[in-house]
């Protein structure tokens, strides 16, 4: 199963969400930051990636996917935000924005999509 790193500073929703993904089958990472992130990508190969717009630290979600998008071109990407609402330059090439509130079912299904051979 290809891997998943989640990157949300709210506790709760990362760990519902991961607890989600991995209870449909995948295999998940998470962080609280996107400079911790960079930590993660710079060991292990990442193939989809959920991350928050505004975290703590020096990176935004928007900046981690485009690093995510550099690093790994094949990889799905999921931007989410309950404040902000990117505009579609704003995101990597073929990632998809959520607002926040979303259902995790939502999320999972975009996964299952993206993660298609």
């Amino acid at each position: 199963m290809r891997k998943i790193l989640v990157v949300e500073d709210e506790v709760l929703v990362r760990l519902t969400l991961v607890d989600a993904l991995l209870e449909a089958g995948f295999d998940v990472i998470d962080t609280g930051s996107a400079d911790h992130a960079i930590e993660i990508i710079n060991e292990q190969t990442i193939h989809l990636l959920f991350t928050d717009i505004q975290l703590p630290g020096k990176l935004t979600g928007l900046d981690l996917a485009h690093r995510i998008a550099e690093r790994f071109p094949e990889a799905g990407i999921i931007v989410a935000s309950g404040r902000i609402q990117p505009a579609i330059t704003d995101l990597p090439p073929g990632a998809k924005f959520i607002s926040k509130p979303f259902g995790f079912d939502q999320i999972i299904a975009c996964f299952k999509a993206m993660n298609r051979p």
